[in-house]
């Protein structure tokens, strides 16, 4: 375990604050998935120190092509990129995973078996490890130098395809009281995909049938490629920054893995989480950069069971909003919403 100071959001601004934990740790998956071997997804802890009750757990999943440490990025020793080192202060605890197969999660041996992970499956996976971290740290045993910690709510929090992964998780298991979705939408993106690709839009029931093979014919022989498109405007799409400095850019690509395939090509899809989405029935907070992938237009009608919804347009930012020099209004805005939301039971 790691234990650090906070740092200011800016120079000279007033800031609380707060010595921060954090720790590794990795729960067996391997009864939520239908593969016959040992499955591990890896999972970090950032969490204020000497807080036995935190106002809420943020359960954060990457986005296409970056790895859990998207949520605590270090820009060459500036600790304010860190979104979960922002929501410590707080008071909220945060538990970042790694899908199965990207990361420093296991991958299944043959290629065959990641093909048939569909998104689904992904979920699931990605719900045990979240219930079996939860039982541990409620035990003491998550990290041995924390005392136990009672769960109280739990928020789901996700970039992008992560986004994406939350949904299909709170439609398919109920586990959040809350979201806040980072690039959420269920129209996809459908310039980035082929015509074959192109072909299920709308269509999220044949989609999901048909993903392994799109994902075998998108991308050879691994459903886990290891980099994004090399051309300008794809590389743009997963890490352009805009106009943070450069050390931006590179904390992302220090951040980056490789991608889960499945999961990705679904949300590039058009309606490929459509039916997922259509199930959400919490707090919903949606944020968008405004030189994003896409805008906030309709998103409010793609939750139509969604009682609170909120959209939120962070300025001078791209797709990875956390690098944004506009960053601690972000941070402001995501935790007086979640602090407004939900109080400790």
């Amino acid at each position: 375990m790691m234990s650090t100071p906070t740092e200011p959001f800016e120079a000279g601004a007033e800031r609380p604050t707060r010595e921060v934990l954090r720790a590794s740790f990795r729960v067996d998956v391997s009864e939520a998935v239908p593969i016959d071997e040992e499955l591990e997804i890896a999972g970090g802890l950032i969490a204020p120190a000497g807080v036995s009750s935190p106002l809420g757990i943020l359960v954060c999943l990457p986005g296409g092509f970056l790895s859990r440490k998207y949520f605590d990025l270090d820009v060459a020793g500036d600790r304010s990129y860190s979104f979960a080192e922002a929501m410590s202060r707080r008071g909220f605890l945060t538990l970042a995973f790694d899908h199965l197969g990207i990361g420093e999660s296991d991958r299944p041996k043959a290629a065959e078996d990641g093909f048939r992970l569909g998104v689904e499956a992904i979920a699931r996976a990605n719900q045990f490890a979240l219930e079996s971290a939860l039982e541990r740290l409620a035990a003491g045993t998550l990290i041995p130098e924390l005392d136990p910690i009672m769960p109280g709510i739990t928020l789901g929090v996700g970039h992008s395809m992560g986004s994406a992964l939350t949904v299909e998780q709170q439609a398919a298991a109920k586990p959040h009281a809350g979201l806040i979705l980072f690039s959420f939408t269920t129209r996809g993106t459908p310039a980035f995909l082929n015509d074959d690709q192109r072909s299920y839009a709308h269509q999220p029931e044949r989609a999901r049938r048909d993903l392994g093979e799109i994902a075998r014919r998108t991308f050879g022989g691994s459903p886990y490629p290891p980099s994004a498109s090399d051309s300008e405007s794809g590389r743009r799409a997963a890490f352009g920054v805009g106009t943070a400095p450069q050390e931006a850019e590179e904390a992302l690509h220090q951040a980056s893995t490789s991608l889960l395939g499945l999961g990705g090509l679904l949300s590039m899809i058009p309606g490929g989480y459509a039916p997922a989405a259509e199930k959400i029935d919490v707090p919903t907070l949606v944020v968008v950069g405004d030189h994003d992938l896409h805008n906030t237009e309709g998103l409010r009608e793609e939750l139509p069971l969604c009682p609170d919804f909120s959209a939120m347009t962070l300025d001078d930012s791209w797709h990875c909003h956390f690098v944004s020099n506009r960053r601690s209004v972000l941070w402001d805005r995501v935790g007086d919403w979640a602090s407004d939301h939900f109080q400790p039971q």
